[in-house]
């Protein structure tokens, strides 16, 4: 008999791949991918360097405590998305699910968690700390990066999940950090 723990494990990963394929079908329905890739674009770090540049300067109080605290969470995130990435080893979901092809080069191997979900979340928290008229749209943006990465093909919804929680935790030990 196998044991509860990988059974579990098991019936979640059917329901990741299910889940990945249900989203994927959308593909054939509408023509997406142009979208889909235009919002993973802005999270791939350019709009997070440009916001650091130019926050401060329009809002110098909030924007240095926001580049301030990005700089905490980056320097935090980086090295800890590695580890994790390397050891859990998770293959993508083009990997796994051979039938449908990636709709973009991933930039490295394994897809647990997501890193642009992650980053994207993180910002998403420091933007509503710091700039709370934005809020709302700061978790759209976000929660429309980690789903383009399914759309893409290169993520499983567990590894958007994972991202949202690791870059909202983050998020907060960096504005613990600073005192914000």
């Amino acid at each position: 008999m196998i044991p509860f723990s990988v059974n579990a494990v098991r019936r979640l990963a059917e329901f990741d791949a299910h889940l990945f394929l249900s989203i994927n079908a959308l593909h054939r329905h509408f023509r997406l991918e142009r979208l889909v890739r235009g919002v993973s674009f802005t999270g791939d770090g350019h709009f997070y360097i440009a916001m650091a540049l130019v926050l401060p300067f329009l809002y110098p109080e909030q924007g240095r405590g926001f580049l301030l605290t990005a700089l905490v969470c980056f320097a935090i995130e980086l090295p800890l998305y590695w580890v994790l990435k390397r050891s859990f080893k998770r293959r993508r979901p083009f990997k796994v699910v051979q039938a449908l092809a990636p709709l973009l080069q991933p930039s490295d191997e394994f897809s647990f968690p997501s890193g642009h979900t992650t980053a994207a979340f993180m910002v998403a928290c420091l933007l509503s700390v710091f700039f709370l008229a934005v809020s709302a749209a700061a978790y759209v943006w976000a929660s429309l990066i980690g789903m383009s990465r399914v759309m893409l093909r290169v993520h499983f919804i567990s590894d958007v999940m994972a991202g949202v929680l690791l870059g909202t935790s983050i998020a907060l030990l960096a504005l613990s950090i600073t005192g914000h």
